[in-house]
């Protein structure tokens, strides 16, 4: 991908009259990407994804529980039942963002600090 202040440079070396092959070769670029930087007129090309896929948040969260955290089984529910052709990898993706799945690991238990209570303590009775 060609950054903007580039693009903008083909554009303007392209208006001041420099060659197509000149430019290429001065901005080390290919004659078919100052071809497609000049028909966008230096601008950056607006990109829009309409492949991006949404699932109800709700309907994750539902469906984490009636099928007991078993992805595989979300999967199978989503594209039979809901009609929603997701990738595994994604689906297992959007579960982690949900913050579903496995906990995060808690620390240990913190006790307070007292002076003398890091010492080991023998628990061997003694016999007199």
């Amino acid at each position: 991908m060609i950054k903007p202040d580039k693009r903008k440079a083909v554009y303007f070396l392209y208006t001041e009259g420099m060659g197509l092959r000149e430019i290429s070769r001065h901005l080390s670029i290919s004659i078919n990407t100052v071809t497609a930087i000049i028909a966008q007129k230096g601008e950056m090309p607006e990109t829009i994804r309409k492949d991006k896929i949404k699932i109800d948040p709700d309907l994750l969260g539902l469906l984490y529980t009636q099928c007991d955290g078993r992805v595989q089984r979300i999967h199978e529910k989503l594209t039979e039942e809901q009609g929603i052709n997701v990738a595994y990898s994604t689906l297992t993706q959007m579960i982690r963002e949900l913050g579903l799945g496995q906990s995060k690991n808690q620390r240990c238990d913190q006790k307070p600090d007292v002076p003398g209570a890091e010492m080991q303590h023998d628990t061997q009775v003694l016999i007199m």
